[in-house]
């Protein structure tokens, strides 16, 4: 489904709560799609149940990490990928799998802790290796000249970025690509979106209109005071 339409129907579906959100941007309703389908896979990961329609991919060009960024690991070269953020759950991040564009192989996860050991393993150290640090995905061992780009399979915070980053999103209609989640946790999203459990549904905007008045009625106040202060002085 495109996500102009899963933004429709999510509109729709406040309207006939008649929230008060229902008529804030298309912007803002995506933002809420986005972080109730995070706040979902992250569920289904952590219960280790099918995220396959969740998946995206994203061809990233590489770029020489610094001594800065990894220190002296001797002669391996290390390839820095920078991609959008992938959700957060309990076990780990939401990538999936790092490799080669045309799916020949994947390449073996490894954590940052583990770099120096496994380049010692004698059948296995010289084998590609990926290991996420800080918001970057670090490919070691690669064969670099035949590289132009490296595939990252994975569930992100915001699927419009991953569009951004393949060049298929375009700016006059921001909502034209087909929304990453299947027809069947779409309820589960709105009902999450619609719970206002996140910070930014009708409970939170009734706390924001509740301290509005509460400022507008001590400016009020304040103003009262002031005026018979004068009143009395003159």
């Amino acid at each position: 489904m495109k996500a102009k339409e899963v933004i429709y129907n999510l509109r729709t579906n406040l309207q006939a709560l008649d929230s008060q959100v229902k008529d804030t941007t298309d912007q803002h309703i995506m933002f809420m799609l986005d972080e109730a389908r995070a706040k979902l896979a992250a569920q289904k990961m952590d219960a280790k149940v099918n995220i396959i329609q969740m998946i995206q991919m994203v061809d990233v060009k590489p770029v020489d990490a610094t001594k800065a960024e990894m220190g002296t690991i001797g002669t391996a070269k290390v390839l820095k990928l920078v991609i959008p953020d992938p959700i957060a759950y309990l076990d780990g991040g939401g990538v999936i799998t790092v490799g080669p564009t045309d799916g020949t192989e994947n390449y073996t996860r490894i954590t940052y802790a583990q770099l120096k050991l496994v380049l010692h393993r004698k059948y296995t150290a010289s084998s590609p290796k990926w290991f996420f640090l800080e918001n970057s995905i670090y490919v070691i061992n690669a064969d670099v000249e035949a590289l132009m780009k490296i595939r990252v399979r994975g569930v992100f915070d915001e699927p419009y970025k991953v569009e951004q980053a393949m060049g298929r999103y375009k700016y006059l209609t921001p909502f034209d690509w087909e929304y990453p989640l299947s027809m069947k946790d779409l309820d589960s999203v709105y009902k999450i979106a619609m719970g206002g459990d996140l910070g930014w549904g009708d409970s939170a905007i009734q706390s924001i209109n509740s301290s509005r008045k509460k400022q507008s009625k001590d400016g009020e106040l304040l103003s009262a005071l002031k005026n018979l202060g004068n009143a009395q002085t003159q």
